[in-house]
């Protein structure tokens, strides 16, 4: 018998490993992007010190996404094993393995953080970190309207 997928009644298509917390839903809001906010389906796998996610129209859609990403990390280079990474944009010590791309926690040294434009923060900073009730508002009312939002 298939795995259920956690946070649905779906089962997984695929063979994921015990040890591979997976989970997922049929209509996630995606925040920020070039675009604006959005709604997808989505599918997430937290293998080892990363984290996949597959986004689709529907579940299935967003788990074989997730699935091939899942199986490029496992066959990295042949072997298996990542590395070296690149920083990219990260100051928080994840990095990306520069043979498999996958996104990876933990590889560097954290950085000191960088001073930030007040009037250019993230909408999920403001409202988790700020407490902002203008951002509080318009995620609510983006959720409340989810769907209305495009998909992807």
């Amino acid at each position: 018998m298939s795995r259920l997928i956690k946070n649905t009644t779906t089962p997984a298509q695929h063979d994921w490993p015990e040890d591979v917390l997976i989970q997922g839903g049929e209509h996630g809001v995606v925040f920020g992007g070039p675009e604006g906010a959005y709604q997808t389906a989505f599918f997430e796998a937290f293998p080892g010190d990363t984290f996949l996610r597959g986004e689709g129209k529907t579940l299935a859609a967003a788990e074989d996404s997730c699935w091939k990403q899942y199986q490029r990390y496992t066959a990295c280079d042949g072997s298996g094993e990542h590395g070296p990474y690149e920083r990219r944009e990260y100051r928080n010590g994840a990095g990306f393995c520069s043979k498999c791309g996958t996104w990876m926690s933990n590889v560097f040294e954290p950085l000191p953080e960088l001073p930030r434009d007040p009037n250019r923060r993230r909408l999920m900073d403001r409202v988790f970190t700020d407490q902002d009730p203008e951002a509080i508002t318009e995620v609510l009312e983006v959720v409340a309207n989810a769907k209305d939002l495009p998909t992807r």
